[in-house]
This record gives C-alpha cells, structure tokens and sequence, in this order.
C-alpha cells in the first residue's frame, strides 16, 4: 500500500512525466537547409522517444493530429527582468514577479527566459526550486545580481557594488557559490552615470572566464561594445543608436560574442510615438496577446501624443537623429557577418511587456534586416548553446514545443498566433496561467506582503 501511494504522489507532483502520445503531421524546421520537413514524433515521460518522416507510421493508442503545423523548439528569451511591466511615464506598474513572469511567458509560448537582474535571493531560490517540473510555467534562468559601480546604471538597492579589480574578484567568486547561469555587469560610457572601469571590467572578465560563468556586459556604446568584445566578453546586450563603426561585426564574428540586441525597447516606442493608422495596426497595440496579459490602464498610455510632452519630443528628437536608420543597418551587417544574435526583449520597460516583449522582439528584427529563419533559430537554438542546454526536437530532448502556422517560416510576426504550447510532453492549459500572469487584486496582496515572489 505504501508503494502505491508513492506512486501516486509522483504522479500528482510531476505531471511532466505522466503522458505518452504521438503526434503527426506536422513540420520540423531544418535551420540549415532552410526548409520545413514532415515528420511524426512520440513523447514519452515528458522527452521526445523518437523523431521520424512521416511516412513512417508509429502505432500508438493516442495518436493527435498536427494539422500542418509547424512543431517550433522551445523559444528562450534572453533579457528580462522578473518583475513586470511599466507605464510610459513609470508612474503605474503591473508588478506580477517571479512566478507572474514564469506564467506570462508562457501563455505567449516562451518556455524560458534569461533573467539578467533581479533580487538575487528571490530569483536564484525560484530558479532553484524547478517549479516548471511540476507545473505550467516557463524555466527562469538568472545571472541574479547586476555588477555596477555606486549610484551606477541597475545601483536600485539589491546588486553587488564593485569599485576596483579585486571587489570584482571577490564578489564574483561569493556569487559563483550560488552557481549563476551568466554573470552580468555594465560598463557604460554613454550615459550620465558613473561605470566602472577597464581594469575593473577586465579583471570581472577574466575571472568569470575562470570560474566557467558567462559573461554578459551591458554597453552603452559601440566603442563600449569594442571595449567588451576585445576583453573578451561572450555575449554584450543593447544596441547603440549611433551609426555601427565597420570594424565591429568582424570584431565580434572573430571573437565569438554573442549579441542580445534587444532592438524592441527604442522601436515599439517610436513606432507609437504620433503613429499613422498603419503604424498602429503594427504595434504591439494590435495583438490580442498584449491584451490578454497587459493591463488597460497602462495600454491607455498610448500611443505617444503631445499629451506627453517629454516623451513626445525626446523620441521626436530620436527621429531627427535617424536612430531607425542606424540600427537596421548594424543588424543587418551584424548578420551577415555571421554574429550570434540572440533574441532579447528588455522586458519591463517602456511598450515591451513580459511574454509578448519576446515576440516583438523578433518583429523588429524581421524589421531590421533578419531573415525568419535566422530569427527562428536565434531564438531557439542559439539560445541553447548559449546556455548550454540540451533541448531541441529530438530524441531524449525534453518535449518542450510550441505548434504554428507554417507561415511563420516567412513572417515571424505569426509568432504571436501560437495556438498550442506544450511543457514536458504535455498540452498547456493556457487560460489559469493568467491567474498570475495578469494578476487579481488577491494576488497583488500576495507579492506586496511577500509571501510569493
């Protein structure tokens, strides 16, 4: 009797490994050849059993019918931060934390995501606790903390102050105890605060090398950028508005640094400022996702009129300036200089909103000169390198997958009409992830009083 209810006790707590089924026709994206290949594949106890043409048949007692879809690996977005999304002047927040983000990613068919700051505490603890074994959310990966100097770019009350070589070295070596999967710092010459500097980035670098941690710099700037990349980062994040100096995509393509442009921060924002009809019709505004999990009040913001004079004219000025112009020909050089770029959304600031942030984000980049297949890949496989994981559609994999309209492979803004996800080799009820996704006022108590994260 004892064997028996710890077996159902398994079950009941791991409702991954409870389901075997086959699924058939459907397409699997060959990122290489650039075409999409009928297959059939069975998932048992949560991982892929076999991967097949589709003129095999698999003798199964559930067999599920893929309409045509194409059956997409799972999508990593490789920037957020686990908290929730703003106003367009900060003055309102829908702050749904860790397990809120971990349930809008995904709704929006993203299986996981690169947390690159937050409480360290609170999201190493939630990283650690694999919630996602046992229920329907996405898997946090987390750098933790934000390496910066004192009153630095992310100094908001719970990071790692470091003002010199050896408090790098130091603080670096504390934090590797809690095994980060990357380790993040800013060096940013751009902006109005303070950063630190070489000798300290440098020393950051060199022991993050040695203790085996990725190493991702915030840059403000390309001569930041170069800065990073020669000392030897492996990936640096956000794109520079200035026009791309021509030595930086082979710089980069040498050196093997992967790049988190996250170009959707500055261009949903600009695409809203004084839109036309059409503009609107391909905004964010537009999907039936943001509406889902983004609450009205901070959607109302929008789109940016003279009604928000600050805003207005900074990013009038950021037209007058030709920052579109700039940024679609350094991601286009960037790509085809044979760059890893990584899909990152920066979620949580202005008009990029947690789960649908990720998909926008390759909007942009088809925007910018990126082909759908090379966004597709970016935004799966890249990712898993990156990280170092071993998923993927095929045998042994864990059967983490999304279902789309193969017209995805042309146009990667049919992303956002994902219309089945599943986690473990089992469909996601998508409608109760709202629950904290889109959080009710009784959820709200539970984050403000911190009895959830």
């Amino acid at each position: 009797m004892n064997k028996l209810w710890l077996l159902l006790a398994f079950f009941f707590v791991n409702p991954a490994f409870a389901q075997s089924f086959v699924l058939e026709n459907v397409f699997l994206p060959d990122f290489e050849a650039r075409q999409l290949i009928p297959v059939s594949v069975e998932v048992e106890n949560g991982v892929f059993k076999q991967v097949v043409p589709a003129e095999q048949a698999i003798r199964h007692s559930d067999v599920r019918n893929g309409r045509g879809q194409v059956i997409m690996p799972a999508f990593i977005d490789m920037h957020s931060h686990s908290m929730g999304n703003s106003s367009l002047d900060r003055s309102d927040y829908q702050y749904i934390g860790i397990r809120g983000t971990a349930n809008a990613m995904l709704y929006a068919g993203v299986h996981g995501w690169l947390d690159l700051y937050s409480v360290e505490k609170d999201i190493l603890g939630y990283r650690n606790a694999k919630h996602h074994e046992a229920r329907s959310e996405a898997q946090v990966f987390a750098a933790g903390p934000c390496f910066t100097v004192p009153t630095g770019h992310c100094d908001f009350g719970d990071t790692r102050l470091i003002s010199t070589p050896d408090e790098a070295v130091n603080e670096l070596r504390d934090l590797a105890q809690h095994e980060p999967d990357v380790a993040k710092i800013v060096y940013d010459t751009a902006g109005r605060a303070p950063t630190v500097d070489i000798a300290t980035l440098t020393a950051f670098l060199n022991e993050a090398r040695r203790l085996g941690i990725k190493s991702v710099v915030h840059v403000g700037s390309w001569s930041d950028l170069r800065t990073a990349t020669e000392l030897g980062a492996d990936a640096v994040t956000h794109l520079p508005w200035t026009p791309m100096p021509n030595d930086i995509p082979a710089l980069m393509q040498a050196q093997q640094t992967a790049f988190i442009p996250t170009v959707s921060v500055i261009n949903e924002v600009l695409l809203l400022h004084e839109p036309t009809p059409e503009a609107l019709a391909e905004s964010v505004l537009a999907i039936p996702m943001t509406d889902a999990l983004v609450k009205q009040k901070l959607l109302d913001d929008y789109p940016v009129t003279t009604e928000h004079p600050r805003m207005y004219e900074w990013l009038a000025g950021l037209k007058d300036d030709n920052i579109l112009d700039n940024r679609r020909e350094a991601i286009t050089k960037l790509n085809a200089a044979g760059v890893h770029i990584l899909v990152g959304s920066d979620a949580g600031n202005l008009a990029v909103y947690q789960g649908i942030g990720f998909h926008r984000e390759m909007y942009f980049l088809q925007e910018n000169g990126m082909s759908p297949w090379d966004i597709l890949h970016a935004a799966t496989h890249s990712a898993y390198d990156f990280l170092e994981l071993e998923w993927g559609i095929s045998v042994g994999q864990p059967a983490h997958f999304t279902l789309h309209n193969p017209a995805i492979v042309e146009d990667v803004s049919h992303s956002t009409e994902v219309s089945t996800i599943y986690l473990h080799g089992r469909e996601v009820q998508r409608e109760p992830l709202l629950d904290f996704a889109k959080p009710s006022f009784f959820q709200y108590m539970k984050l403000f009083f911190g009895f959830e994260v």
